[in-house]
């Protein structure tokens, strides 16, 4: 009896316990779901955490490690490191901006941009102002070209062509002082000016006032009895000097006259020549000697292919008696109006017992005529020196005032002059 007490306590213990052990046994799987869902979030999150671990790698892969490696490169030594203002200064020097000073270059092809570019700084030329200066020395001896460049180098010392200038310039220097090597100048260029030729037009009644090789050939045909003619061969022994013999017939008869020249100023920059000359008359019929100096002076006027204008004055010295001084003067001048075709004009004095008490009424002897007419290039010159060239033109003769000499009445000159 007295174990059935004891009994129905533990039995009622056992219901009592079961409860709180199932809500306990239930708070302790709540807690474990829980922890489980955590450590599952947690393992989730950690899987996420690695795949942007291993995209990010992914990203940061260097392909030039899968590339062949080159063992020059291998070899070569790292670049030095910098210091820091070194550093500076390079980043300084690095420019990666537009350049806006393309349009300084300087082009030479056409002629509108040359004119168009300016100096960039001062002491600088331009195309235009060099071409300018070029044309200005076209025709200058060797010494005034050398004074031009060198004002110009000082005006404009930082010259984009210096070196052509400085090239010329020691050119013109062994000009001046004879340093050039014979042909080295060959196919170079045009003749230099102090070398180059006037080729002055030749005169038909008055004397040629410019030392140049040539042969002239002439005829007269006059009214109402006059015939005559001219040879005239002359040769330059150089620029300045030459030497001449002429035939012909001259108002007292038939002559051979030969004699020299020189030219004291021959200057094809400025166009002007002054040159002085000696002549030995031989007259055949009568036979007598005469001495013929004669001094000329002339101009080139730059108008059409030029104009040239020359005077001269000379006098006949007669070797004979009773005989007086005869002058003769002249005026001449030619137009080239273009290549082939020219105009030409004479005046011609002659004058002879100027003042002498022997003639009647203090008369004197004259004769002064003028011509005009044309002359036509027949051949071509070969060079810029005119050799080979030929002209031959035709004149009428005039006379309009005369004494003693009522033979002519007036005429027409044929003639023809070859330039050697």
């Amino acid at each position: 009896m007295r174990r059935l007490p004891l009994l129905t306590a533990l039995f009622a213990s056992l219901l009592f316990a079961s409860p709180a052990f199932a809500g306990d046994k239930k708070k302790d799987d709540d807690k474990s779901d829980s922890s489980s869902d955590k450590k599952k979030d947690d393992k989730d999150d950690k899987k996420k955490d690695d795949d942007d671990d291993f995209n990010a790698d992914e990203l940061k892969i260097d392909e030039d490690a899968f590339k062949d490696s080159d063992p020059d490169e291998a070899a070569k030594p790292p670049p030095p490191k910098l210091a820091p203002d070194e550093k500076e200064k390079e980043e300084d020097d690095l420019d990666f901006s537009d350049d806006s000073n393309d349009d300084d270059d300087l082009k030479l092809g056409d002629d509108d941009e040359q004119q168009s570019v300016q100096p960039r700084q001062p002491g600088e030329d331009t195309a235009k102002l060099y071409r300018d200066t070029q044309k200005k020395c076209k025709d200058m001896t060797p010494d005034e070209e050398q004074i031009v460049w060198e004002d110009y180098l000082r005006k404009y010392p930082k010259s984009l062509f210096r070196d052509r200038i400085d090239t010329r310039m020691d050119e013109l220097s062994g000009l001046m002082f004879g340093e050039r090597v014979p042909g080295s100048d060959r196919g170079g260029g045009s003749v230099d000016a102090a070398q180059r030729e006037l080729n002055w037009n030749l005169p038909f009644s008055l004397s040629p006032i410019d030392p140049r090789s040539h042969i002239s050939v002439g005829i007269q045909w006059g009214f109402p009895a006059w015939f005559g003619g001219k040879v005239d061969a002359e040769y330059a022994f150089m620029r300045q000097m030459s030497a001449h013999v002429l035939l012909g017939r001259d108002f007292a008869g038939a002559v051979v006259q030969p004699g020299a020249k020189y030219a004291l100023i021959k200057s094809s920059r400025t166009g002007t020549l002054l040159s002085g000359g000696l002549d030995l008359k031989l007259n055949a019929t009568p036979t007598f000697l005469a001495f013929h100096p004669v001094i000329g002076f002339g101009q080139r006027i730059r108008v059409l292919n030029g104009l040239d204008i020359s005077a001269q004055i000379a006098a006949d010295f007669e070797l004979r008696d009773d005989s007086d001084i005869r002058l003769n003067w002249g005026l001449n001048g030619e137009l080239r109006a273009n290549e082939v075709v020219s105009v030409f004009w004479e005046w011609s004095w002659d004058a002879k017992y100027i003042g002498n008490p022997d003639m009647p009424h203090n008369d004197y002897f004259r004769f002064f005529t003028t011509t005009f007419g044309l002359k036509f290039n027949a051949v071509k010159p070969k060079n810029e020196q005119g050799s080979g060239k030929i002209d031959a033109g035709v004149g009428a003769v005039l006379p309009y005032a005369t004494n003693y000499w009522g033979f002519y009445a007036g005429g027409v000159d044929l003639m023809g002059d070859f330039y050697l």
